[in-house]
């Protein structure tokens, strides 16, 4: 199954197939993410079928070049890789004519937009929605130069970092991946972004209030075990009534949290702790014989 990002270059590469203003601005996005020049002429390369078939259709449109694919080795994790050639004195020429095209790109303008699509199909990525870790969308680049370019056009702030030999302009903000998507022109992967976040991060929430639940529940357990065994010595008739309906509801309702307790005995959170606390106290001066004053310290807990 491809992945998220892989479905949003495909769609921008499907895009370039309609006529529209900018096409120029693309291709050199293209050419400074993913090309190379040499004295002869440019290639292309990207492990995206669509992408290598859209920068054919962009040098034959622009350019009037007719562009040669040929597959190339496999790149990390093995995916295939395609480079997309054109050469010739002409194929020289379009790239000056690529970087004037470049230079008059502007942060919100039509070919600063078309640059950023070009960019992202030669040099971004996307972390699917719903991703444990957030919401990441970079431009990763050998060149300073083409990442702080990436920054500049982009309409959000992303911040600029070196990492690894390369360097990289990211946001880990929703709103920042869903604004660079939809000015981009990918509407209906901001839908889909936006409601797949929403299910992921509803099903982190249900996650972390069933560990806390579970949580909750082990540690009223062991309470619970804790004051039973402390309790189960005591005499009843030696008790004031009081303590003796604590002493028998605690006995008859083991696994009872202290809610749950004062509820069955019509009483208030507050008292029914008291009481308990008073039963462990009397029950730890028992165990210790007629000169405990009680236990300060190993008192079962009360819950």
């Amino acid at each position: 199954m491809p992945s998220f990002a892989s479905e949003l270059r495909r769609q921008l590469a499907a895009r370039v197939a309609e006529p529209g203003p900018g096409r120029r601005a693309e291709l050199a996005g293209l050419l400074d993410a993913a090309g190379t020049v040499d004295d002869t002429g440019v290639t292309i390369r990207t492990t995206s079928a669509p992408v290598a078939r859209s920068v054919m259709r962009l040098w034959r449109s622009e350019f009037g070049l007719e562009p040669r694919l040929n597959p190339s080795s496999p790149g990390s994790f093995g995916r295939q890789r395609y480079a997309v050639r054109v050469g010739g004195n002409r194929a020289v020429q379009a790239v000056d004519e690529l970087r004037v095209e470049r230079s008059g790109a502007t942060r919100g303008g039509a070919a600063g937009v078309s640059y950023l699509r070009g960019a992202f199909q030669g040099a971004g990525s996307l972390t699917g929605p719903g991703y444990r870790r957030g919401h990441h969308l970079e431009f990763v680049h050998e060149s300073e130069e083409f990442v702080r370019r990436v920054a500049d056009l982009s309409p959000v702030p992303l911040k600029v970092a070196h990492r690894r030999g390369r360097y990289v302009a990211y946001t880990k903000s929703a709103e920042g991946v869903t604004t660079i998507l939809a000015r981009m022109g990918l509407n209906d992967a901001v839908l889909e972004y936006e409601a797949r976040a929403i299910v992921g991060e509803a099903k982190a929430n249900a996650n972390r209030v069933t560990n806390f639940d579970s949580a909750n529940a082990s540690r009223t357990a062991v309470a619970a075990a804790l004051q039973g065994e402390a309790l189960e010595n005591l005499d009843p008739t030696s008790l004031p009534p009081a303590l003796r309906e604590m002493l028998e509801l605690r006995l008859e309702n083991p696994d009872a949290s202290l809610a749950e307790l004062a509820h069955l005995g019509g009483l208030t959170k507050s008292a029914a702790n008291h009481r308990l606390r008073r039963l462990i106290e009397i029950a730890g001066g028992a165990s210790n014989g007629p000169a405990g004053k009680g236990r300060n310290e190993g008192d079962p807990p009360s819950i």
